[in-house]
């Protein structure tokens, strides 16, 4: 039997199925059955960037790898392989900013709505900003909160072994 992963985890890249710079998770500091917190910032060489910024919507990919991690933390647990799932689109998506600064620290959270046994899944995401440069905060909601949606993803069924999406 399996040892259950234990919060914080610094190694998130053996939980997704992505590798290199597109990784974009820096820790995991809390999951459970249905949802997910996790740490990320936005490096000087973050493989998203645009002018030097990362657009707000392209928050959606750094939300559906949490999503990813939270699927990849339980095939861990339960002793299987992580496997491939595919962001299909988002609905209800709030943006908050236009973009983040390069040094920005970021929390995003997950929240399982809808599983279904073919692999289709729906999740409630949220992506706050936690720290910034001093010059940029002013950018950036008083809140924290930059972008919040519903995301729509699948994942593929392999030998019909489980029914988790990404």
């Amino acid at each position: 039997m399996n040892v259950p992963l234990t919060c914080p985890i610094t190694a998130v890249a053996p939980l997704l199925p992505h590798s290199g710079r597109m990784v974009l998770l820096d820790s995991i500091t809390d999951y459970g059955e249905q949802h997910l917190t996790a740490t990320a910032t936005v490096g000087p060489d973050h493989i998203l960037l645009q002018n030097n910024r990362l657009p707000c919507f392209l928050g959606m990919e750094i939300m559906a790898q949490g999503i990813g991690a939270l699927t990849g933390c339980h095939a861990r647990n339960a002793g299987r392989p992580v496997r491939l799932g595919f962001l299909l689109g988002t609905r209800k998506l709030d943006l908050f900013a236009d973009s983040i600064p390069v040094h920005t620290r970021l929390l995003v959270k997950v929240r399982e709505s809808v599983m279904d046994a073919t692999g289709f899944g729906v999740f409630d995401c949220s992506l706050y900003w936690t720290d910034a440069p001093e010059n940029e905060k002013h950018t950036l909601p008083a809140d924290g909160l930059l972008a919040q949606a519903s995301l729509n993803v699948y994942s593929p069924h392999q030998n019909n072994q489980d029914n988790q999406a990404v």
